[in-house]
C-alpha cells in the first residue's frame, strides 16, 4: 500500500509494528516511539517502505525509518557508515540500521524538514551547486567509494538494454490498450539510436574524473534546512549510489530537460582543480548526458511493470514511459549541440 497523505497507526497498535520492533533493537535508540506514520508500505519493500516516527516527549528530533531490500540496503549502509561522514558534507543525523531475517534492511535517520530543493530558486541552485562540487571533488578521495556499485556509463547502457528486453516482451501483454501498445512500439527505435551513438556518450562524460556519485539527486531526495548560520542542504536516499564519472548527478529535474537543480557556473568554479577545467557551458552539455542516463534508469525501473495483466496497474508505468520517451527524444533532438 502506498499513500500520498501519511496516516497514523494509533497507539494501540504501536507495539505490533514491525517498525517498532527494529527500533527496539537498534542500539541508538533515542527514546520510545510516540506514534508512527506512514508515508508508504510497499509489501516487498521494493521501492522502500518510508515510516516517520515522532518520539516521545518530541525528544531529540522526528525521525525517518526506511525498510528496503538486501541490495539496496547494503549500499545505503555503506555510504551512511563509511563514505558520507568522510566527505565533511552536512548529512541527516544517521541512528544505525537493523537486518531482518528476510534480507531486508531498516535505516534511521533524522528528520531534517518538509523543504525541498526548488530548481526555481537561486539560493537553492547555488546551495545543490556548491554541495554536488564537493562531493564530486571530496568523493574521489573516498577509499570506500570504489567499492560502490558502478556510476557510470556501462551501468546505464545495462539500463537501456534490459528497459528495451522488458518493453519488447511487454507488448505481447493482452492488458494493453492500442494506444499503449503503440507508445511503447515506439521506445526501442529511440533506444536502438541512443545505443548507436553510445561510444561517442562515453568519450563525452571521459572530462570528468571518476567519484562517487549519488545517482538519485533530485528535489524530491533533497532538503533545505534553515540554521542560524544560514541555509544548509540535505541530500538523501542514497541507495541508488555508485562509483563513476558523475553525470548523472548533473541531470535536468525530471519536469523537463532544460531545468537544472543547480548553478552551472557556481559548480563550474567549485570544481576547479578536479580534473580538467570545465565552463558553465560545458557543464551543461554534460547535464544532458546526465539527462540521457537518468531518464534510461527510470525508464528500466518503470519496465519492471509492464507485465501486470490488470490494465489499473499499467497505466501509471506507461504514462511514466511515455513522458520520459518524450524527453529522450527531445535530447536527441538536440543532439548536435551537446554531443560532440
Amino acid at each position: 500500500m502506498t499513500s500520498r497523505i501519511p496516516h497514523e497507526i494509533g497507539a494501540a497498535d504501536l507495539r505490533a509494528h514491525p517498525v517498532h520492533a527494529a527500533w527496539e533493537r537498534l542500539r541508538m535508540a533515542p527514546c520510545p516511539i510516540a506514534a508512527i506514520e506512514v508515508w508508504r508500505e510497499m509489501p516487498t519493500h521494493q521501492p522502500a517502505s518510508i515510516y516517520r516516527l515522532r518520539l516521545r516527549n518530541d525528544e531529540p528530533f522526528p525521525v525517518f525509518a526506511k525498510r528496503c531490500d538486501a541490495v539496496s540496503g547494503a549500499v545505503e549502509r555503506m555510504c551512511y557508515e563509511d563514505i558520507v561522514p568522510r566527505l565533511g558534507m552536512a548529512s541527516p543525523i544517521y541512528l544505525g540500521s537493523v537486518q531482518e531475517p528476510d534480507g531486508t534492511v531498516w535505516f534511521f535517520v533524522e528528520d531534517v524538514g518538509r523543504e525541498k530543493l526548488s530548481p526555481l530558486d537561486p539560493m537553492h541552485r547555488t546551495l545543490a551547486a556548491c554541495w554536488l562540487a564537493r562531493l564530486h571533488r571530496m568523493g574521489a578521495r573516498v577509499e570506500a567509494g570504489r567499492r560502490l556499485p558502478d556510476g557510470g556509463p556501462r551501468h546505464y547502457l545495462r539500463c537501456l538494454r534490459e528497459s528495451r528486453a522488458r518493453i519488447e516482451r511487454g507488448l505481447a501483454n493482452p492488458a494493453l490498450n492500442c494506444e499503449q501498445r503503440e507508445l511503447l512500439g515506439r521506445i526501442p527505435t529511440t533506444l536502438d539510436r541512443i545505443e548507436d551513438c553510445w561510444d561517442t556518450i562515453v568519450r563525452a562524460t571521459a572530462r570528468l574524473p571518476e567519484t562517487v556519485v549519488h545517482g538519485d539527486f533530485r528535489p524530491k531526495n533533497v532538503r533545505i534546512r534553515h540554521a542560524p548560520s544560514g541555509p544548509v542542504l540535505y541530500a538523501l536516499d542514497w541507495e541508488l549510489a555508485g562509483w563513476g564519472v558523475p553525470v548523472a548527478d548533473l541531470a535536468p529535474a525530471r519536469k523537463g530537460i532544460d531545468q537544472l537543480p543547480f548553478d552551472p557556473l557556481v559548480y563550474a568554479a567549485e570544481v576547479v582543480g578536479h580534473g580538467p577545467r570545465l565552463d558553465a557551458a560545458a557543464i551543461r552539455q554534460l547535464s544532458m548526458v546526465g539527462c540521457v542516463m537518468r531518464r534510461l534508469a527510470a525508464m528500466e525501473w518503470e519496465s519492471l511493470s509492464l507485465h501486470f495483466e490488470d490494465p489499473a496497474c499499467l497505466s501509471t508505468p506507461v504514462s511514466s514511459l511515455r513522458s520520459l520517451q518524450a524527453q529522450l527524444t527531445a535530447v536527441l533532438e538536440r543532439a548536435p549541440e551537446w554531443l560532440e
